[in-house]
Parts: structure tokens; C-alpha cells; sequence
């Protein structure tokens, strides 16, 4: 299981260690769905799912989240161009002032130019799938 963030750090954040967290998880296929949402539920996290780039775009509009998992490959809208669009609005929306949220790219392949695109993009993380919960939980902390 490999991640790697923007900024390849992995130092934690005692504030949301044991904070219960709003998560997004944008994934088309149900059965990643399904595992995704029941780890992070058993986590005790609040979690939110949408099965394309639209759906979440959407929802991203209407809700306050902490975290998006967004998968590259979905019908409808991608997840590279459903992040572009979040980061807009997001950037309208605090001007500056208060925190972005947390995009996590879940992907079954990333090579280096795919690393490339999604930070391009405005994520701030990837995974490979399949999704190891501990290594997203050590994610979420930072």
C-alpha cells in the first residue's frame, strides 16, 4: 500500500486524531462504496457517498465536509475535473480564510505522471486501491 501526499509528509495532528470527521466518499464502484463507508462508519466517522464526479460536485455545494476520497475513473464527471470544479468554488467560498478540504485521490494505478495530474488538480493525497483503512486513518490524522 503506498500513499503520498503533495508535500510527502506524514506528521500527525493531535486535533483530529479522535475528532469524528465529515467524509465524502466519491467512488462508482459498490463495492468499494460499501467497504470505504463501513470502515470509516465503524471509525466513527460521519460519511456521506456519492457514485460520480457530478454527484459530488453537487453535494460539495450543499454540505461541509472535512475529507473527499474522490476516485479518478467515474462516469458522468471524472475525479480529476470534480476537484478542479470543488477547488473553485472553494476558493470562493473562504477567500482566504479558514481551511481547504482534505482530497484524497483513490486510484487502482498511479504512475508518476497520473501523481502529477492529481496534485495538479487540487488533491492533496492519493491511494491505491485497495484502500488498507489504517493507512487512509493516518491521512485523515494529518
Amino acid at each position: 500500500m503506498t500513499f503520498m501526499d503533495q508535500n510527502q509528509t506524514t506528521k500527525g495532528s493531535e486535533q483530529t486524531k479522535d475528532r469524528k470527521l465529515a467524509i465524502l466518499v466519491v467512488e462508482d464502484n459498490a463495492i468499494n462504496l460499501r467497504l470505504i463507508t463501513a470502515a470509516l462508519t465503524r471509525a466513527g466517522h460521519n460519511v456521506d457517498t456519492a457514485t460520480d464526479g457530478q454527484i459530488a460536485l453537487d453535494k460539495f455545494k450543499e454540505n461541509s465536509y472535512d475529507a473527499i476520497l474522490m476516485d479518478i475513473m467515474m462516469p458522468v464527471m471524472d475525479g480529476l475535473t470534480s476537484t478542479r470544479e470543488i477547488r473553485k468554488i472553494e476558493s470562493e467560498k473562504i477567500s482566504g480564510k479558514g481551511n481547504r478540504v482534505k482530497i484524497i485521490a483513490i486510484t487502482a494505478n498511479a504512475f508518476e505522471d497520473d501523481r502529477n495530474k492529481f496534485f495538479e488538480s487540487g488533491m492533496d493525497f492519493y491511494m491505491n486501491k485497495p484502500i488498507e483503512i489504517e493507512e487512509l486513518n493516518r491521512i485523515l490524522q494529518l
